[in-house]
């Protein structure tokens, strides 16, 4: 199995197997990780203060700020903390030996070796398991897309963003239905991906489109009704107490989808939809979620 090793005093990081390694230079971006199942309560991050105590370690590969992917290998601590490795001269060092071109180097470093991580997932069979990067109360919550076995015996693990990194408030997963929790979460990621890559006007319509199917299932409206905004927010306003601010923001989402078509513009002779009213339409997605009690801001 692979491995790597990390120099505690240079920040510098090896890779190899059986002790015997090479520089990786850049040096990789790495960074604890905690395996969790949904379901498993308040979700709480690796606890160590730093990367060499931790258990488990994630090694970025790439990562796409606009789809919020993230590719990379996962690592497991060693039990022999620190190990003796025999490593090739470094790129960034012009006075190590030259011997140490045909001779390799002794170095203590702390070893983590990269295993299969379908073993280690947390949860039921049919349950999402969540991966949480960061330390303490400092971590951002990842969901695993997909696994591939590559060349070096590695899984090379593909995670996107679970959190809408500033886009909508926090979600509570608790307080959504179980039986729907699954595609309310989907939803939702489905409207921050489009907020990241999409034109305004697609932007309105999907957040119309998240604001219905959230709006259905807190209503619990099955018939013709969940699908018309307009008429989920008549019972938002009749409900017990009335949820005023919710109907008003949802009527906000449902104007400026209107006004997105051809016909409304040329007959009211509205204005051109912009950047600021998507924006718009997003706030008003977060405050629906926050006033039925799914969300709060962070």
């Amino acid at each position: 199995m692979m491995q790597i090793g990390i120099d505690d005093t240079q920040n510098l990081v090896y890779e190899g197997s059986g002790r015997y390694g090479r520089a990786v230079w850049p040096a990789p971006v790495i960074t604890p990780a905690t395996f969790i199942a949904e379901s498993s309560g308040p979700m709480k991050a690796e606890a160590s203060g730093g990367v060499i105590e931790s258990a488990c370690l994630f090694r970025e590969d790439s990562f796409d700020p606009i789809s919020r992917i993230r590719r990379g290998r996962f690592y497991f601590r060693d039990h022999t903390q620190p190990a003796e490795w025999y490593v090739q001269t470094h790129p960034v060092f012009n006075n190590e030996p030259l011997s140490a071109i045909t001779e390799p180097i002794r170095k203590v470093l702390y070893t983590f070796e990269g295993q299969p991580i379908l073993p280690r997932l947390p949860g039921k069979i049919n349950e999402q398991p969540l991966v949480l990067l960061g330390v303490g109360d400092r971590f951002s919550t990842w969901t695993i897309i997909n696994i591939e076995t590559i060349s070096t015996r590695e899984d090379l693990v593909t995670l996107k963003g679970r959190s809408s990194f500033g886009v909508l408030p926090v979600v509570d997963d608790s307080k959504i239905p179980n039986g729907v929790r699954a595609l309310i979460r989907e939803s939702l990621s489905a409207f921050v991906d489009e907020v990241h890559r999409s034109a305004p006007i697609s932007v309105i319509d999907r957040a119309r489109e998240t604001v219905v199917q959230c709006l259905s299932v807190y209503l619990e409206i099955e018939d013709e009704k969940a699908l018309d905004l307009a008429e989920l927010i008549k019972l938002l306003e009749k409900s017990a107490p009335p949820k005023y601010i919710a109907a008003n923001t949802s009527k906000i989402i449902n104007l400026l989808h209107s006004r997105g078509k051809h016909a409304v513009k040329a007959r009211y002779k509205t204005r051109d939809i912009r950047e600021q009213d998507a924006e718009l339409a997003m706030q008003c997605v977060g405050t629906v979620l926050c006033e039925i009690g799914w969300a709060d801001w962070a």
